[in-house]
Order: structure tokens, then sequence, then C-alpha cells
């Protein structure tokens, strides 16, 4: 075992609450060596077992200060995994009611999940998702509060439904993405492959067809080309951005960190960024990069991690 990094370090990396030094050490420590490399990899499994099996308590005697650790001691049955990196089955609701499984996403993290049609779907930072343990007769009805990036199975007889708190978004087979965040009031879906269409209250608003997106702005409906695709990278783990203003980049890190960024200044600079960041690196770490091209101060309130730009 490799001694020269403490495991309560890389867990708070795990879970975005390391300082930006500890990020630093980390990073360079882990690419000095493949055997760091292994170690490393090793302890990203223990974190996600230790979650998986509802371990929290034991979390959170480590990181008893840090906020996101309160929010994730209140987790336990509701979370079915946490994962970085591959895909993996999950049918483990059979002592929930209903036979349901819930999985939430913490912040800066993603994950992949087949469900027992097949259907493949990726789900982002911060997001809630409810599905079936085994899809029943009629329509395949999953819950989304949050952003997923569904590839589904194709069943003429069986559509696939996701409810969210903004719409309804029904298909038969197809490829798609759903940003549905509520704390935001965000309804946009974009389609590659199929067609979908968007309903609410049972009322059909929309119709895609692949390669078009939709977004409710000014209270109105609007269907667009997509145009970048980019924007999509999330699923490898990379926050993209092409020619975005710096407000719309902070609602971004705001909303898949799930860190409170409040601005301070009258004066924000309206200049645009464009670039990649990975969700690893943290908001920190994102900030300090576009602090190079766009001219802003930030600090960090240590007590309860909320940033303030100035």
């Amino acid at each position: 075992m490799n001694l020269s990094m403490n495991k309560e370090t890389l867990y708070r990396f795990f879970e975005g609450s390391a300082t930006f030094d500890e990020e630093k050490r980390i990073r360079e420590w882990m690419e000095y060596s493949e055997t760091n490399f292994r170690f490393f990899m090793e302890s990203r499994k223990e974190y996600d077992a230790l979650i998986l099996t509802g371990s929290s308590s034991y979390l959170g005697r480590m990181r008893p200060l840090s906020p996101f650790s309160r929010w994730m001691a209140g987790i336990s049955a509701a979370v079915v995994a946490i994962l970085v990196i591959g895909g993996i089955y999950l049918f483990s609701g059979k002592d929930q009611p209903e036979q349901y499984n819930t999985v939430i996403v913490p912040p800066g993290q993603r994950i992949n999940l087949i469900l027992s049609d097949n259907t493949n779907l990726w789900l982002n930072a911060n997001t809630k998702f409810r599905y079936p343990t085994e899809f029943a007769k009629g329509a395949r009805t999953v819950f989304l509060d949050g952003e997923a990036y569904f590839e589904v199975s194709e069943n003429v007889k069986k559509p696939f439904i996701v409810k969210t708190g903004q719409g309804d978004v029904r298909v038969t087979g197809t490829t798609f993405n759903v940003e549905a965040y509520s704390q935001y009031k965000s309804f946009n879906t974009s389609l590659f492959e199929g067609g979908v269409d968007i309903y609410k209250d049972e009322e059909k608003l929309v119709s895609l067809q692949p390669n078009e997106k939709s977004s409710f702005e000014n209270n109105q409906w609007v269907v667009s080309k997509i145009t970048d695709s980019d924007a999509y990278l999330w699923r490898e783990g990379l926050i993209a951005f092409k020619n975005k203003g710096l407000e719309e980049i902070l609602l971004t890190l705001e909303k898949y960190f799930d860190v409170d960024i409040r601005v301070r200044t009258n004066n924000l600079p309206q200049h645009t960024y464009t670039g990649k960041f990975r969700q690893t690196d943290g908001v920190d770490y994102a900030l300090r990069v576009l602090q190079r091209s766009i001219r802003f101060t930030y600090e960090r309130d240590e007590e309860t991690g909320t940033v303030y730009i100035k």
C-alpha cells in the first residue's frame, strides 16, 4: 500500500471538498507513477462501496465539517450507486415499496445506468432519477429531476416516458438529452436520433426531429438546431463552454457543483469564453482558469462554501 497519500485526503477529493492545494498535490502524485494511479483507483472503488452500502456514518466521521458530508449523511437506501467510470446494472429495489429505485448523483459526479429494458443512460451531477426495477405492461415511465442522456431501446408497443416537473418527454426508441432541474426551472430537450414528443398535462406541445433541441423561453417553446455538440460532453466528465458569457458559466458551475455563487459587482465582465473543464477538477480550479481569460476576482466562505464574485 502506498503511504505517501492519505486516504482521507483522497476521499475529500472524491466528494469535491478538497482544498485547491490538496487537489494539485493529488493530481501530481497520481501522475507520478502507475502504482500511485492504481492506488487512486482502488481508493475510488472503496469510496463508492462505502456509499453503496450506506456507510455514511463512517464518511461523516471523516468529514464532519463539510456541508456536502451533512447532505450525504441523509442519503441511505435511496442511493443505489455512485460511479465515475463505466456502467453497471442496477436492480436493487426489491425491498422498496412499488419496486422503484432512486439514484441521487452528488455534485461533480456522473453515473451510467442500464435499465431492465436495456435502455442505456447517463445521469449528470445533482440529478435525482427514479425508475422501476422491472417495467410493467404499458408505458416505460421514469422520473427525472436534473439532466440525463438516454439511449432508449426501441419498443413501439411500450413508449418510454421521462416525467419531469416541467413536462414529459415521450419516445418509442431514440437517443436524446433532457435537462430539467426543478431548482432552476429548466426544461431543455435535445434529439440526436429517432423522434420525441414533449407534453405538458397530457397536451402535446412540441415534436422534435434529429439534430433539433427545444427550450422554454419567455413563456414560449423555441425549437432550434443543435450547433454545439460539446455541450453534451458531460457524459465524459467534461464541462464545455463555447462562446459563453461569465454569467451563464457561473450558473452552470453552480448547478454542477451544487455551490452557491453570488455576484457582488454591477460590472460583471461581458467577455465570452470557450473551453473545457474536467468535473473532477472542482469549481475552484475552473474559476482560476476562467480568471486567466476574464477579469474578475472571487473569494469563498470556508464555513458555508458560498463563492462571491467581485
